[in-house]
């Protein structure tokens, strides 16, 4: 377990495999949003920003991909003008489909706004370490707590977050519209006070 390195930053070179990760861990929510896998990985690729997403590397291969909100920091860097020029007129579906997916952020919080191990890699507490080593960010930055959202049906995942300390504080309930689009209901909204703790 030794071998595993988190740090914040990517190489160029290292875009595609972190696309790659956040597709094969969040497909479900990307594909209905972006269309196909190919789109996905395309926007996902040019728009990461390379120095502030967190990765975990196993002898030097990105194998965990985090991306945080806080502040004025964003993991992702597409704004409006891109999501027009990537999307062209499918941007009102872009906007329509995904609006159920969108997290919010308040002031002072560090969102997780994704947290992914690649397949190979899980199952060897990757995940975890990743969210130790978000613990001690948060609490450095002075931010108030790590707010995450989880799908319902996750319980791999939530178990984990409860595991750290993580506790529900509301099931977000996806419009039966988007219910198909999905193929999920709802999302548990967790969060980890970081103030409490010192």
């Amino acid at each position: 377990m030794e071998r595993i390195t988190i740090s914040f930053g990517i190489e160029e070179e290292e875009r595609s495999s972190v696309s790659e990760i956040l597709y094969e861990a969040f497909s479900e929510k990307f594909k209905p949003v972006f269309g196909s896998k190919e789109k996905s990985l395309r926007v996902f690729s040019r728009y990461l920003d390379v120095s502030n997403i967190l990765v975990a590397r196993d002898k030097g291969e990105v194998v965990g991909v985090a991306g945080l909100k806080y502040d004025n920091v964003n993991w992702i860097t597409l704004n409006l003008f891109d999501a027009i020029r990537e999307f062209g007129f499918s941007i009102f579906r872009v906007a329509v489909v995904g609006l159920p997916l969108v997290a919010t952020r308040l002031k002072g919080d560090l969102l997780l706004d994704v947290l992914a191990v690649s397949a190979k890699a899980r199952g060897k507490g990757i995940g975890t370490k990743m969210l130790r080593y978000l613990l001690s960010f948060g609490k450095e930055k002075k931010l108030k707590k790590i707010r995450l959202y989880v799908i319902r049906n996750n319980e791999s995942a939530k178990r984990l977050y409860e595991k750290m300390g993580f506790k529900t504080v509301k099931l977000h309930k996806i419009p039966r519209l988007w219910r198909k689009v999905f193929n999920f209901d709802g999302y548990f909204e967790m969060e980890r006070n970081l103030r409490e703790e010192n």
